[in-house]
């Protein structure tokens, strides 16, 4: 193992540990302030937004944002691909400090850390059963309509290390046609790379983060038509990093 490897990784989960710490106090304000008005106030998510940054700065790691002048300023649907827990961070500082809801698989619920910090900002899904899907979907509905809040997607339901773009779930093209938001599509390079799931080494890499036009539900026809134009895209991004 080179030993850079191995003193990035020190030095990055030290300051990713002393971050959590510093974090504790303002987590448990999160979990003691109702929903209603956790969604309510944009300057509760202020602080979430620079746990986001810090995060990302705690990693040591060059990250190149492009295309950030394509978010509107509307509230949007935002879609990325998922390689690793890294994109948690790498996706939500998009936001900045306008309140958002994850939509999460159950299964996140298994990790020590994100158990404490996903249900206070995400909606769980499970992907396995219809019924609890759409219970789920109905949950984000009430959630987002007629407020000002971002919703935060991986849709293709898994993290997956090879570098492709997976089948995606169509549990965003619903919202989309329901609330009538853009979906704005957020392709992420070379962490797989960087920090595969199950690694406790950090490998230093380049990450890109690409933010692209938006995608407007009523200018694409049907549910089938709009996921494959949006899955396209991400597909496209792929092949140009190879």
């Amino acid at each position: 193992m080179n030993i850079k490897i191995i003193v990035h990784t020190i030095v990055s989960r030290i300051l990713i540990t002393v971050l959590f710490v510093v974090y504790a106090l303002p987590i448990l304000f999160f979990i003691c302030i109702p929903q209603r008005i956790r969604y309510a106030h944009p300057w509760i998510f202020k602080p979430v937004h620079w746990f986001y940054v810090l995060v990302l700065k705690c990693s040591l790691l060059p990250i190149t944002y492009r295309g950030k002048e394509n978010i509107p300023y509307d509230p949007v649907i935002f879609v990325a691909n998922h390689q690793s827990s890294l994109d948690i961070p790498l996706l939500g500082v998009l936001s900045k400090d306008v309140p958002h809801v994850w939509l999460a698989k159950k299964e996140l619920m298994d990790s020590f850390l994100l158990r404490y910090v996903i249900p206070l900002i995400a909606v769980l899904v499970d992907v396995t059963s219809a019924r609890e899907a759409m219970s789920s979907l109905r949950r984000i509905l009430n959630l987002v309509n007629n407020h000002r809040r971002n919703l935060m997607i991986f849709p293709e339901g898994a993290r997956y290390t090879d570098g492709q773009i997976h089948e995606f779930f169509g549990g965003f093209v619903v919202l989309a046609k329901k609330t009538g938001r853009p979906v704005v599509p957020v392709y992420i390079h070379g962490v797989n790379e960087v920090y595969p799931p199950d690694s406790f080494f950090i490998h230093f890499r380049p990450i890109t983060v690409t933010v692209g036009i938006p995608f407007v539900y009523a200018e694409h026809g049907t549910d089938e038509l709009f996921k494959q134009r949006v899955q396209q895209w991400f597909v496209e991004q792929a092949r140009q990093n190879v």
